[in-house]
């Protein structure tokens, strides 16, 4: 060890001296004597407070080009501080409150869905004062998903339904279901292998995770690989996919799938296109289905339910801006957390804030007031700019599958249709008294 550290270290007691003694210390001798603070008094010895508490220490420090954080990238600390900083106490609104992290949501989750009997739906957390989990589960940027998994909740790991009643054993599965759905491509659950597979080695049998029917009439076999590469019996996993990979080698109607695509609109688009073309979505159950990408259907509900609870909470009731929850602009020294994984969430399953608004009734459509005039307008407005009422748009994207039509262009018809039908007496009414032809 360093005689200048040794000096350092032997001293009982720091005193006015430390700073002369720092300023002796070379950068290497500064990390090593931070490391050896570290293996005596633990993480703690990083925050602020301690590294300033040792007269001279963060000054030369500093100094020597070594702030914290630079400090603890050169120890490897990182990420055990993150989770330090996570498991301590937070100040807000002159209270002390435990702070949440992963593991605390999961043994806090785990604890409800044993008394439960299952993992409750993100509304009843809200409505049973435990809104703050749901809050930590998207601040920590972490899925409803990842808690089933993470709780073990068995009850609905068994199998996933997806949009058309059908039964998948993933959420991938079910969102490349709903996906096909949206579009009105036939599918079905996957099938056996032919039993020449066994001879591979790996398996008596094997069997496609789905089949869907292409628009060369011939059914496609689709596999989607899983996720996890470090996950359970790693090794047999990647023999088995390497056998399927080689057993489909030459099938012109095979299709392998990354687990992730599964989430992803437009990846997944163009992955199938080559197979089913490019489909403007038209089938819609709900009425918040044409305002959401098909493949975050299942992971829309609980996601909805936050942000109903968030808006709730504002003075205005209103929910708040982007800025507002990354913590920019106006709103840079708001108290609270930052919610920037949450933002992030919004815009890539959702279509952003203004689409959110428009799903849990705070849109500009939702909160302008229609009548029988205002709707009447928006329709004939609507007809002069694209040539079609809002109803025979509605009728092209459902029955044609290539209908010309934007995913915007629908769901605005599909809003100013519902508005007529509810103010103005539905779409014959309002042609007759807009002297629209009626067109057969």
């Amino acid at each position: 060890m360093n005689s200048a550290i040794n000096t350092f270290v032997s001293d009982s007691k720091l005193s006015v001296m430390a700073v002369e003694k720092f300023s002796k210390l070379s950068r290497l001798d500064l990390l090593e004597y931070c490391r050896m603070r570290y293996q005596s008094k633990g993480i703690a010895a990083f925050t602020y407070p301690a590294l300033r508490g040792v007269n001279g220490l963060y000054y030369w420090l500093y100094e020597k080009g070594l702030p914290q954080k630079t400090l603890l990238k050169e120890l490897g600390l990182q990420e055990e501080y993150k989770q330090f900083v996570l498991s301590q106490p937070m100040k807000y609104g002159g209270t002390l409150r435990v702070r949440w992290a992963w593991d605390v949501v999961i043994e806090k989750a785990r604890e409800i869905t044993e008394r439960e009997g299952r993992l409750p739906p993100a509304l009843w957390f809200q409505k049973n004062g435990h809104a703050s989990l749901i809050q930590a589960l998207y601040s920590l940027g972490h899925t409803w998903d990842e808690l089933r998994d993470a709780v073990g909740d068995f009850s609905n790991s068994n199998f996933v339904q997806s949009r058309n009643g059908m039964r998948w054993l993933s959420h991938a599965e079910a969102s490349f279901s709903n996906f096909l759905y949206a579009r009105g491509i036939e599918h079905k659950k996957g099938e056996r292998y032919d039993d020449s597979f066994k001879d591979l080695l790996v398996g008596s049998y094997a069997i496609y995770d789905c089949h869907f029917l292409g628009r060369s009439g011939n059914w496609v076999d689709v596999e989607i690989w899983g996720d996890r590469p470090n996950g359970h019996n790693e090794q047999g996993y990647a023999r088995t996919r390497r056998a399927k990979e080689s057993f489909n080698l030459e099938n012109t109607n095979f299709i392998g799938i990354p687990h992730a695509s599964c989430y992803e609109e437009e990846t997944l688009a163009s992955l199938l296109e080559p197979h089913i073309g490019l489909i403007v979505p038209f089938q819609f159950d709900k009425p918040t289905d044409a305002l959401i990408h098909s493949t975050h259907w299942s992971n829309a509900d609980e996601l909805l339910d936050f942000c109903k609870q968030l808006a709730s909470t504002m003075p205005s009731g209103r929910f708040p801006s982007e800025d507002w929850l990354r913590k920019r602009g106006r709103w840079t020294e708001r108290e609270g957390e930052t919610y920037n994984t949450l933002s992030v969430y919004i815009k890539t399953w959702l279509g952003g804030t203004r689409k959110l608004r428009e799903l849990i009734d705070q849109g500009e459509e939702s909160t302008k007031q229609w009548d029988c005039a205002s709707a009447l307008a928006a329709y004939k407005s609507f007809y002069d700019s694209h040539g079609h009422t809002p109803d025979q748009v509605r009728s092209s994207v459902r029955r044609d599958k290539n209908s010309p039509f934007s995913v915007e262009t629908s769901r605005q018809a599909a809003r100013i249709a519902s508005a007529v039908g509810k103010y103005a007496g539905g779409a014959h009414k309002a042609k007759q008294a807009l002297g629209i032809p009626h067109k057969r």
